[in-house]
């Protein structure tokens, strides 16, 4: 082999390397998992029970890698009757790990009966979780 070729050949080879370990350092950008949450305690002792004109205790452990940006309530009847009560929190905003314990009230006008329960985090990537759970409203 005559020098040029040598020379070409390793200038190729080294070319190689440094674009192939270029392609390597490149930032890979990972999405946080959703939201989890966990524990959930609905109602005093975690009875599921709520009254009207009283408020309705919440617990639950949460972990968002991505940030909480907001939490909300969403408790619905069954029947299809009375009226949706809806509560947000954002006070947890900026947490990746909370004790979310909080309460929200309800109305004395409230019908009694079943009614749905969902609490939904929300993190600052736009990703949520939802657990729910069935209260009755005595």
């Amino acid at each position: 082999m005559n020098l040029n070729l040598k020379s070409s050949v390793l200038l190729f080879a080294i070319g190689s390397l440094v674009a192939f370990s270029s392609c390597q350092d490149d930032p890979v950008e990972v999405t946080p998992a959703k939201p989890v949450i966990s524990n959930l305690e609905v109602g005093e002792g975690n009875s599921k029970e709520a009254e009207p004109g009283k408020e309705l205790h919440l617990d639950a452990e949460i972990v968002a890698e991505g940030k909480i940006a907001k939490i909300t309530v969403d408790l619905h009847p069954e029947s299809g009757t009375g009226d949706d009560i809806e509560a947000e929190f954002t006070k947890y905003a900026g947490q990746k790990n909370a004790d979310f314990h909080d309460h929200i009230e309800i109305p004395s006008t409230a019908e009694h009966g079943d009614y749905h329960f969902h609490l939904t985090v929300t993190d600052q990537e736009g990703q949520s979780t939802s657990v729910d759970a069935d209260v009755h409203i005595h």
